[in-house]
């Protein structure tokens, strides 16, 4: 993916070119923002994917100069099929996640951070319309994807700072009845982050 391509080449850049010194002790965050995916594929042909509202809340340790570990807790959306102007099915996503992160100060203030681990997804189908004939049934579907996330962050003072997220899910579990398949999920947040 093109944007995730960029963002891994500046998080190497400031690898390169940091002089700061990392922080290091824990922190909690809160964010918010948008959710791409084509989680309800299963009742389209489109490619073009769905744009919801999401957010997360997390909290971490930098255990050493630049490395630590992040847990978090995920709403990846929910997701409205319609027919004839009524809804008649519905999904939402949420997420457990467990991370490794590499925190880089690149000066003035300013970070940029990775994130590498596992999601624990759960899906959850809801059939409105038309239901109760197979596949229309409601189903939940549990799984464990990949996560990787790029941020870059700005100090607001020694205990605060703003972060800009990107996070990938990749083959998030999804079913409808006995039909399951696979959808992958990127979010774009605005992080609230306080540090102790």
């Amino acid at each position: 993916m093109k944007r995730t391509a960029i963002l891994i080449a500046a998080l190497a850049g400031a690898l390169l070119a940091s002089h700061a010194q990392a922080q290091q002790g824990g922190y909690v965050g809160i964010g918010y923002g948008s959710v791409w995916s084509n989680g309800g594929s299963f009742f389209s042909n489109t490619i073009n994917e769905d744009t919801v509202a999401g957010g997360k809340i997390y909290a971490g340790y930098m255990t050493s100069e630049y490395l630590g570990l992040e847990i978090g807790l995920h709403n990846l959306g929910k997701y409205e099929v319609f027919l004839l102007g009524t809804k008649t099915d519905e999904f939402k996503t949420t997420a457990v996640s467990v991370a490794g992160v590499l925190s880089v100060p690149v000066g003035g203030g300013y970070s940029f951070n990775g994130r590498l681990g596992l999601a624990f997804t759960n899906v959850e189908y809801d059939c409105l319309q038309g239901c109760g004939v197979a596949p229309l049934v409601d189903t939940k579907k549990r799984g464990t994807s990949g996560l990787l996330g790029l941020g870059l962050g700005a100090k607001l003072g020694q205990s605060a700072e703003v972060r800009i997220d990107f996070d990938h899910f990749g083959s998030v579990h999804h079913a409808v009845g006995n039909t399951e398949y696979k959808e992958s999920y990127d979010v774009l947040s605005v992080n609230l982050v306080l540090l102790f």
